[in-house]
């Protein structure tokens, strides 16, 4: 008989289980510590060597033009004076360590509680590179010794190394080397520098208010300067003076009047660094584009101590002759007396590439990463927005140069009430074609256009042309009229109007061509991305019209001698912003005048005066030793004379001031002609309308006579030129042929030859 075996318990069960999960719990302990320790030796293997003097060096970057010669060099010594920790006043430690270190005095180099408290908000968050939880003795060690990356091979690296600072100096010493290593923006290195460079004062002494913008800087020195963000830079500071509250150094009373004091910055001095505007707006290029590479997360530090080489599209003579051109007093308006100066911005770039050839973003370079108007002057445009959200996209919608329309007072209504739009002269001029109202910079032409054409239309060319327009900007008075919500700048401006000289390209303005890391090793390469925003006709017909305004228009100062120049003048109605944005064929150009202020106004100040004539001397330095070339008018454009009585084609009879000639795409040509001129005309029907039509030469030298053009054929050459050949109807008898020498048909004789053979 089979005994039959007991049944098993839960705790049976549960006491057999033991030694198999204490296996497995020893197993998972061991592998865990054989992976750390992996870690660990993979670490160790690429740290870099512990050199002391790295403590408190970096290593130089350097700029170069676009014909590869350096032209300026970026490092911490050029602006860094060590001082002692004597000399630095007790609030900016206690600063420091409020907001970046509490238990600087406690831990040995890394704080296990705080990296406890960043893993578990990254696991929480999802981003396991988001909390770093340095301390100052991590990023000491980060700073000198390590790159940027934010990956936990770097974090290990950098832990090791705090640990072998902590164990070869004292806090006192770290923290004084920390001071005087860290970058606090604007070009400034160490505590003594950052003090003199924002206070103009020795870092002894300091306010408590000071040393708390200067403690918040460090995180993010470009985010938080004070010269370019005061917002952020004295949000960062009220945080600052809260984490010296937390942690006992100072009261909330003291606290909070610390953060009502008004911050007095330095008032700085002339520095004499050659090609200064430009080299900032590289700086802030080369940050923008190295924070979008993966290893590069502290992008400042890199550019100022990676040792980098950035090669960009600097024009070095003619950013010499901008500088010179700017520190003549006789180049820009005199303005108020003992009142500020009218300041500029000018850009210019290369049509077929949008590589920035000189920049200045003011009359006086005296800050190094100071306010720059060339890229951050937003600023309203006034007419010179027209080409670019209003005749542009009525082109491209079929409206052709001749387009007619009524100059005279409109008005619309808005959501804030009734709306009449005034031209800048106060007159009126009737009916008008687009050319004119281009010419003119008619205000009520391009308002009743932009309507015409819609303003979503309009909205979406300015944008596709590189302007910040935001959706408040969707009204006529920003589009037509450039009243924007927030502005543009002369960088942005020079980039848009390059497009009508490149064929209806648009490139973005860049200045890097390529960084490379001092090995050689290539970390950026500016890739061309040109797209197209407009037809090539649009592009050559907008050209043609802006060619007008400079040779009888608002901008005749510009004209470019002996070089195809067009532009487009603008002037706010309250004289704070006037502007002179043009091409030639090869480069474009955008210049701004006006108070930093926008309350101050200017006088007897106008877009075709200073901004015109200090463009045409850019253009005129550029072009030296260039052929300017021209451009080619496409196949499909051809050239329509209008009697501007009628609106139609010319014929005969029409008067020779009722003439004009227009450049149109054939398929818009007006397919009707005059009748108000010629009563039998008006009766033929369209067959025999058609049968009249002849080819005529319009060559000034006519004086205004009528002769049939001599147009040549494939056994022949010569003949009148293109640009002198018009079609007009013929109800008379026939006219006599061109008789202008140069106009002559001349016979081929090599074909005549063949013939015979």
């Amino acid at each position: 008989m089979t005994r039959r075996q007991p049944c098993e318990t839960s705790s049976t069960k549960h006491k057999k289980n033991k030694p198999v999960l204490k296996i497995v719990l020893l197993l998972a302990v061991v592998a865990g510590l054989l992976s750390i320790a992996s870690l660990l030796l993979y670490a160790a293997l690429g740290m870099p060597a512990f050199d002391p003097q790295q403590l408190s060096g970096a290593n130089n970057s350097h700029l170069y033009d676009q014909n590869e010669k350096e032209f300026a060099s970026l490092h911490a010594g050029e602006n860094r004076t060590d001082v002692s920790l004597e000399q630095v006043p007790p609030q900016l430690v206690q600063a420091f360590i409020a907001i970046e270190d509490r238990a600087f005095y406690e831990h040995h180099g890394i704080n296990i509680q705080g990296i406890a408290r960043a893993v578990f908000q990254n696991v929480q968050s999802g981003d396991m590179t988001a909390q770093g939880a340095s301390t100052i003795t991590q990023q000491l060690a980060r700073n000198s010794f390590l790159s940027a990356d934010k990956n936990w091979l770097r974090k290990i690296r950098e832990a090791m190394l705090a640990f072998q600072i902590e164990a070869n100096y004292s806090k006192d010493e770290i923290m004084e080397m920390y001071l005087n290593r860290v970058y606090y923006g604007a070009g400034a290195y160490g505590a003594q520098a950052a003090a003199k460079t924002y206070f103009g004062k020795d870092v002894s002494q300091l306010s408590l208010s000071e040393a708390a913008l200067l403690a918040g800087l460090v995180q993010s020195p470009n985010s938080y300067n004070p010269f370019t963000n005061l917002d952020r830079a004295t949000e960062r500071q009220k945080l600052v003076l809260n984490s010296m509250v937390d942690c006992g150094f100072i009261d909330r009373d003291t606290a909070d009047q610390n953060s009502a004091v008004p911050l007095q910055f330095a008032r700085v001095t002339a520095v004499t660094t050659q090609f200064g505007y430009f080299a900032d707006a590289v700086i802030d290029e080369a940050i923008q584009v190295l924070a979008g590479i993966p290893g590069y997360k502290d992008a400042e530090n890199a550019v100022y101590k990676g040792g980098l080489n950035i090669y960009t599209t600097l024009n070095a003579p003619l950013q010499a002759y901008a500088e010179e051109f700017f520190r003549h007093t006789g180049n820009f308006p005199s303005g108020k007396k003992d009142g500020p100066q009218i300041q500029a911005g000018m850009v210019i770039v290369e049509n077929g590439s949008g590589a920035v050839q000189a920049i200045m973003g003011g009359r006086e370079y005296s800050q190094q990463r100071g306010f720059n108007r060339a890229t951050s002057a937003y600023r309203q445009p006034g007419s010179s927005i027209k080409p670019l959200t209003v005749y542009s996209t009525a082109l491209e919608k079929g409206k052709m140069p001749f387009t007619i329309l009524k100059d005279a007072p409109v008005s619309y209504q808005t959501a804030i009430g009734t709306w009449t739009p005034k031209n800048y002269d106060n007159q009126y001029r009737g009916s008008i074609s687009m050319r004119t109202a281009v010419k003119y910079s008619v205000n009520t032409y391009a308002v009743q256009l932009m309507d015409q054409v819609g303003i979503q239309s309009g909205f979406d060319m300015g944008q596709s042309l590189g302007l910040s327009l935001v959706d408040s900007d969707r009204n006529l008075a920003a589009l037509a009229l450039g009243g924007l919500t927030k502005g543009v700048t002369p960088l942005q401006m020079a980039g848009a109007y390059s497009t009508f000289a490149n064929t209806g390209l648009f490139n973005p303005p860049h200045l890097i061509k390529r960084i490379e890391e001092g090995q050689g090793v290539v970390v950026y390469e500016f890739q061309p991305g040109p797209h197209r925003v407009m037809t090539e006709q649009t592009a050559w017909s907008m050209n043609n019209m802006l060619q007008t305004v400079v040779e009888s228009g608002t901008g005749t100062r510009a004209k470019v001698p002996n070089v195809p120049t067009g532009g487009k003048t603008g002037t706010t109605d309250d004289l704070t912003d006037v502007w002179f944005c043009g091409i030639t064929p090869l480069y474009a150009g955008a210049i701004w005048m006006g108070y930093d202020d926008p309350q101050n106004k200017m006088v007897n100040v106008a877009g075709g005066g200073y901004p015109a004539l200090m463009f045409k001397a850019m253009m005129q330095k550029a072009h030296q030793g260039r052929s300017p070339g021209s451009w080619t008018m496409p196949s499909d454009i051809g050239k329509v004379t209008i009697c501007s009585e009628s609106n139609k084609r010319a014929t005969e009879y029409c008067p020779a001031e009722q003439l004009t000639t227009y450049y149109s795409l054939t398929k818009y040509v007006a397919p009707a002609f005059c009748d108000l001129h010629n009563k039998e005309t008006a009766k033929l029907d369209a067959q025999e309308l058609q049968q009249r039509i002849e080819k005529i030469c319009i060559d000034p030298r006519h004086q205004g006579t009528l002769y049939k053009a001599n147009i040549s054929a494939s056994t022949n050459s010569g003949g009148c030129p293109n640009q002198y050949v018009t079609e007009m109807v013929i109800a008379g008898k026939p006219l006599q042929a061109c008789t202008l020498t140069d106009h002559q048909l001349k016979e081929n004789k090599r074909l005549k030859s063949d013939s015979i053979q």
